[in-house]
């Protein structure tokens, strides 16, 4: 498995929407020429989705076939498996095609789930919105390095063992250094960025457009930038999210970027944690002092699950660098820490698991192992550094929290098997007209600032770069004011004013009768931005109050109902008398207040995993949404 756990952590892993590794520089430019691929331009046949648990209408799937060599083109191919959500305002004037980061992350199943919410919050319905699964990935000839057993054994084994039976899996892992090109050959190697961006061209070609409009996030920003590069005249507009530029790094900013990004994103959450009014279940004086003692204790002795899984330092590293990615997970994060603080590891592991591609069966999604095979075959190795004991003493003094375990030999170490050679890293050098938005956080641990400004100037003179004030990696459906310039600029194909700057959404404040109208309802309080994203409330347009109700969803809303008429409030409306199917809506007496209530039963709390120890809703309970919808001004 090459790099050990914390030695490849340097270089963050990153998870779905926004997987990527520092990168080292190489020499810039475009690849070389390839053979005219106009036999494979063929229009795709889009029908209904096949499998289990496939799209159903209105989402449509179809596929393109691609040389598997661009050099080659009369030897193998392969097929790149695609969905779209069609045009539903008359014939589509256009293609916005989207990634959603990576390496190897599944654009199919990223439209499959949120590509209603892009097209209606960004009023894409005129355009068809189309995801695919890039070369290597799941569906289009996904590739696998590690059997499932093998990944539970050594995604967070202990490089440091101190017990007999760690010393046994470290000496194991050396056995799986060349376990990709040993399973799939040298054929690894035509699975880099540049074939993925000319597969997009067959995609666009197959579509009809002469031109396309595309949406990268993360590592899809580049995957974007490098298209633009080969086909500069083919692009209509482009939002580039959470930009990663890797060219031009120097050997230390390969090691250094992100440990110092997500070092800055921990200190930010440890502030939240320890402000006495956002109730973090792990808060006390000094959080990182605490965070760092569980780091030891799990180093030194490992807890258990109920399934006897192995919880330990790595893991606890993974799952709070997995919550670092969204504020909206900071909450989670410190309910984690706390039961792991109490002896339970149930939630971090989770949260780690999430990250890694873990489901409950044991099974692994393709993203690791596509994410290693992508990223070596398109040059994105760490230069291994003339002076690892500098590089080191630089990640202690510059992210001391986040390369936690990092060692000199560690950085010495190649990341990728010799079979992939030393392919050369393609630089971003857009020389078209279209316009291009870049969006740069602030605040984004995976993806620094550094590298949004660097891709805005390889973009062209034309590219605007828009900066993000709020935490978190990559903004989009996140900020209103970013979803607002995206919809303008897909739409009307007009770019917002350089120097732009987006700052996070203010939510709807808590309404001064809110506390009278609910007093005596009960229930445990629930996160409201857990309950927010689990009823699909957003906090800029509703005030929220969660409950966990114990019972029936019958014996819940009793109760509810029960407390509103009490304070004065009557039941006025709902399109059937069912709160877990439609909401119901109490009213005072003056008719200037409402009440919203809207509820989750015990038994899909169940089906969607709510409920501890993988969730945070206490077992046995109802969910009650309780809201206010103020009136557009």
């Amino acid at each position: 498995m090459r790099k050990s756990y914390k030695a490849t952590n340097i270089a963050i892993s990153l998870g779905l929407l926004a997987t990527l590794v520092s990168c080292s520089s190489s020499d810039s430019g475009t690849a070389a020429p390839v053979d005219d691929v106009s036999s494979f331009e063929k229009k795709i046949t889009w029908g209904a989705c096949e499998g289990n648990e496939a799209p159903v209408a209105p989402f449509e799937c179809g596929s393109v076939t691609a040389p598997l060599d661009y050099r080659d083109i009369k030897g193998k191919s392969i097929d790149i498996a695609l969905i779209r959500l069609p045009a539903s305002e008359g014939k589509a004037k256009g293609i916005i095609l989207t990634n959603p980061g990576g390496p190897g992350g599944s654009g199919f199943d990223f439209v499959a789930h949120v590509g209603q919410r892009f097209v209606s919050k960004l009023g894409l319905e005129s355009f068809d919105f189309v995801g695919f699964d890039p070369r290597g990935v799941d569906k289009s000839h996904g590739l696998r390095c590690w059997a499932d057993k093998d990944q539970d054994t050594f995604t967070y084994y202990d490089d440091t063992p101190d017990t007999p039976e760690e010393k046994v899996i470290a000496k194991q892992a050396d056995a799986f250094d060349n376990a990709c090109t040993d399973k799939n050959g040298a054929s690894v190697v035509h699975y880099s960025t540049e074939f993925t961006a000319r597969d997009m061209d067959l995609i666009r070609a197959g579509m009809g457009f002469e031109k396309l409009n595309y949406l990268g996030i993360s590592y899809g920003t580049y995957l974007g930038g490098i298209y633009a590069t080969l086909f500069p005249t083919r692009v209509e507009a482009m939002l580039l999210d959470g930009a990663f530029d890797p060219a031009g790094d120097t050997v230390e900013q390969q090691y250094t970027t992100q440990a110092i990004g997500f070092e800055k994103a921990f200190n930010n959450w440890v502030k939240w944690c320890e402000s006495a009014t956002n109730k973090c279940a792990f808060a006390s004086s000094d959080v990182k002092k605490d965070w760092n003692a569980l780091y030891k204790q799990l180093d030194k002795k490992s807890i258990f699950t109920a399934k006897g899984r192995d919880v330990n330092h790595n893991v606890l590293d993974s799952g709070t660098k997995a919550a670092l990615y969204s504020q909206s997970e900071w909450f989670q994060l410190g309910e984690a820490l706390a039961a792991v603080k109490s002896g339970n590891g149930e939630k971090i592991l989770a949260m780690a698991d999430s990250f890694n591609g873990r489901s409950d069966d044991g099974t692994y999604n393709s993203e690791n192992d596509a994410n290693y095979i992508i990223r070596c075959a398109s040059g994105f190795d760490n230069e291994v550094p003339s002076n690892p004991k500098q590089i080191l003493k630089t990640l202690q003094e510059k992210a001391p929290w986040s390369s936690q375990g990092a060692t000199a030999e560690g950085i010495a170490e190649p990341t990728c098997e010799k079979a992939f050679g030393k392919p050369k890293l393609l630089s971003i050098k857009f020389t078209g007209a279209a316009p291009i938005v870049v969006v740069g956080g602030k605040n984004d641990p995976a993806t620094p600032f550094r590298w949004s400004e660097e891709m805005t100037a390889d973009m062209g003179t034309k590219a605007v770069l828009v900066t993000s004030t709020g935490e978190g990696h990559s903004q989009i459906l996140v900020e209103r004011c970013v979803d607002n310039i995206a919809k303008t600029l897909f739409t009307k194909k007009t770019l917002p004013k350089k120097g732009s700057i987006c700052k996070p959404d203010v939510p709807v404040a808590q309404p001064s009768w809110w506390a009278q109208a609910t007093a005596g309802v009960g229930g445990t309080e629930v996160n409201r931005d857990l309950g927010n994203s689990y009823f699909g409330l957003e906090a800029v347009d509703a005030f929220a109050d969660y409950r966990a109700i114990p019972g029936t969803e019958t014996v819940a809303y009793r109760q509810v109902s029960r407390a509103l008429t009490v304070n004065g409030y009557t039941w006025s409306k709902s399109d059937t008398p069912n709160p877990v199917t439609d909401p119901q809506f109490y009213v005072s007496k003056d008719g200037k207040q409402y009440v919203g209530v809207f509820m989750e039963s015990p038994s899909n709390l169940t089906k969607n995993k709510m409920y501890a120890p993988q969730g945070s809703v206490p077992k046995g309970t109802s969910l009650v949404a309780l809201y206010f919808w103020p009136p557009t001004k």
